[in-house]
């Protein structure tokens, strides 16, 4: 445990590395700024793997068993899909908005982080349960991604229509570019989450007769809400930002399944 906990703060180092020069890079748009925050970013994620790949062995699992492991995978899984986004559009300015969230929930699975790991369970091990996990989380991390870059498409908005860009603002992508930025992280979310549940179907009627579970109702209605995200703006011609909002509120429902959810009402899917 200990060499996870200073791998994993090595990680942590890292990322804050990278997120200072992201906001030195933004701010004055030196090439070697952004140079150095690419690969402080790429050598915390790879860090930040080992750590969890340690973790996976001393548990014979995905490092998913308790809230501690939860965060740290969720927040290594945050910057694999900021580094698919930026690879994918070719967009670094968004960075010193979206490296902080893999801060912030690294920093909180090291903060709790228990004493001793829990004890092996043969019910949760095997390449299926692996999948399933692994993809459920970066479904969250990418609806994470979503939600940070639904807030600054409005921002964006509601600084143009004042005339008041700030120097940050002022040096962000064009509105058309946040929203496809947006609509990938949805896509990719919407992707691994639909075939994580497909997984966690097969799973669940082997081990417990039933595939049935209060947390399976929610990520339905959520795999629902996000897909209409994708589908609004042909459909419906919705604005960007009725379609900023609603991710929004269905990030909030997503915070209901991973918080209230896992740890009050299901049987199943519950931190232990």
């Amino acid at each position: 445990m200990a060499t996870t906990f200073l791998l994993s703060g090595l990680a942590l180092l890292l990322y804050l590395g990278a997120e200072a020069y992201s906001i030195a890079h933004l701010r004055h748009e030196k090439a070697a700024f952004g140079l150095i925050a690419k690969i402080l970013l790429s050598l915390g994620f790879l860090v930040h793997f080992g750590a969890l790949e340690i973790g996976g062995r001393i548990t014979h699992t995905v490092p998913y068993r308790d809230w501690s492991a939860s965060m740290s995978l969720f927040a290594w899984m945050v910057a694999g899909s900021y580094g698919i986004l930026r690879i994918r559009h070719r967009e670094s300015s968004t960075g010193p908005f979206l490296i902080p969230v893999a801060i912030l929930f690294l920093a909180v699975s090291l903060a709790t982080q228990p004493a001793h790991p829990l004890p092996p369970d043969p019910r949760l091990t095997g390449s299926e349960f692996a999948f399933h996990v692994t993809l459920a989380i970066l479904g969250y991390a990418a609806f994470t991604l979503a939600f940070v870059l639904a807030q600054l498409y409005l921002i964006q908005i509601h600084q143009i229509h004042k005339r008041k860009l700030g120097l940050l603002f002022s040096r962000m992508p064009a509105l058309d570019v946040l929203s496809r930025m947006h609509h990938t992280s949805i896509g990719i979310g919407v992707v691994s989450i639909t075939v994580a549940t497909t997984l966690g179907f097969i799973r669940a009627k082997q081990n417990w007769g039933t595939f049935w579970d209060p947390k399976v109702a929610i990520t339905l209605l959520l795999i629902a809400v996000y897909v209409f995200c994708l589908l609004a703006g042909r459909l419906l011609n919705w604005s960007g930002k009725r379609i900023a909002w609603l991710s929004i509120g269905g990030y909030f429902l997503l915070l209901f399944s991973y918080t209230i959810v896992n740890l009050f009402i299901t049987q199943e899917h519950v931190f232990r």
